[in-house]
C-alpha cells in the first residue's frame, strides 16, 4: 500500500519552490529526452547496466513481499509525519561511513506526485577526516569558501550532501536534485570534490532493509551521469548568486539548486544505446 504523510507545522517561513540553474545544461539533464551516454567509457556503462539490474531486482523483491523503500524505511516508526527523518536516528554505516535519511516537507514544497526523499551523505574517515579517507584524491578536499558560508570546525564534523532521490508513495523514483548548504547542514565542497565521493557512498547494512540498502547504493551508481552534472550545476546556481548577495548559501529563498526527473526504462534504453 502506498505510505501517505501526515502534515506537521515547521518553525519559521514556508520554503519557495526550487530555483532554476544556469542556462548551459549537461545533456543529461534534459527533462523528457533521453540522455546522451555516448561519450562514457564502456565500464562506466557496464557499471551503471549492473545497477540497473540491481535496483530493478530491489524493486521487485519488496513488491513481491507487499513493501516498497518508503514502506521499507517508515516500518515500525509510527505515523510518517512532515520534518520528522526515518529511519528515527538516520542510517550511519561505520565502515563506509555512508549516511541517508528519508522525510517529506509540507505538499506545496515537494515536486507533483512526491511523497518524500532520500538525502544522501559520505562522512570523513574517523582515521582521515581530512581526506574522506585518503583513496578520493592525493590531497583531502577543502572545504568552498564561498563568501558568507557556514563550515564546522572541527574537521572531524564535516560531512558532504552528495544528493537526494525523491520518490512518490510506492518508492517509485522521481527526481534528483541537490539543495543549498542551509538545508543539509553540511560542509559545502566543490562538485569535483563531492563527484570524487560517490564511489565512498555504499550502505553495507541489513538495517532497516537489505533491498533498501542495496537499492540506494544502486541508483547512485546508475544516475551517476546526472548526479555529476547536477552538483556542476549546483555549483554554477550558488556561484552566481554568491556573486550578487554574501551569504548565499545561508539563504532560506534558495532551497534546491539543481534537479532532473528520472526513469528507469529511459535510463536502461540511453545506456544499452551506447553500449551498442
Amino acid at each position: 500500500m502506498p505510505i501517505q504523510v501526515k502534515a506537521t507545522p515547521q518553525s519559521g517561513a514556508p520554503l519557495p519552490a526550487p530555483v532554476p540553474g544556469g542556462a548551459d545544461l549537461p545533456d543529461v539533464l534534459s527533462d523528457g529526452a533521453a540522455p546522451d551516454f555516448s561519450r562514457l567509457p564502456a565500464a562506466r556503462l557496464e557499471a551503471m547496466h549492473d545497477a540497473a539490474a540491481t535496483v530493478l531486482r530491489c524493486e521487485h523483491v519488496l513488491a513481491k513481499s507487499g513493501m516498497s523503500v518508503v514502506s521499507a524505511v517508515l516500518d515500525g516508526q509510527g505515523d510518517f509525519t512532515t520534518w520528522e527523518r526515518y529511519p528515527k536516528g538516520d542510517i550511519h554505516d561505520p565502515q563506509t561511513h555512508s549516511h541517508y535519511f528519508y522525510h517529506a516537507h509540507a505538499p506545496q514544497e515537494m515536486a507533483e506526485h512526491e511523497n518524500g526523499h532520500f538525502h544522501l551523505f559520505v562522512h570523513p574517515a574517523a582515521a582521515d577526516p581530512d581526506g574522506f579517507g585518503g583513496d578520493v584524491a592525493s590531497r583531502p578536499p577543502q572545504p568552498w569558501a564561498l563568501p558568507g558560508v557556514l563550515q564546522a570546525e572541527d574537521p572531524a564534523q564535516r560531512f558532504a550532501h552528495i544528493g537526494a532521490i525523491s520518490v512518490d508513495a510506492r518508492g517509485r523514483p522521481l527526481r534528483l536534485f541537490t539543495t543549498n548548504r542551509w538545508v543539509t547542514n553540511e560542509t559545502l565542497y566543490r562538485a569535483d570534490a563531492v563527484i570524487g565521493l560517490l564511489d565512498r557512498f555504499s550502505i553495507e547494512l541489513a538495517h532497516p532493509n537489505w533491498a533498501v540498502s542495496q537499492w540506494l547504493n544502486a541508483m547512485v551508481v546508475l544516475y551517476r551521469p546526472q548526479l555529476e552534472a547536477l552538483l556542476l550545476r549546483r555549483d554554477q546556481v550558488l556561484e552566481r548568486a554568491a556573486h550578487h548577495a554574501s551569504g548565499a548559501t545561508e539563504d532560506r529563498a534558495l532551497q534546491n539548486t539543481s534537479e532532473v526527473r528520472i526513469d528507469h526504462a529511459r535510463q536502461i534504453g540511453a545506456i544499452e544505446q551506447a553500449l551498442s
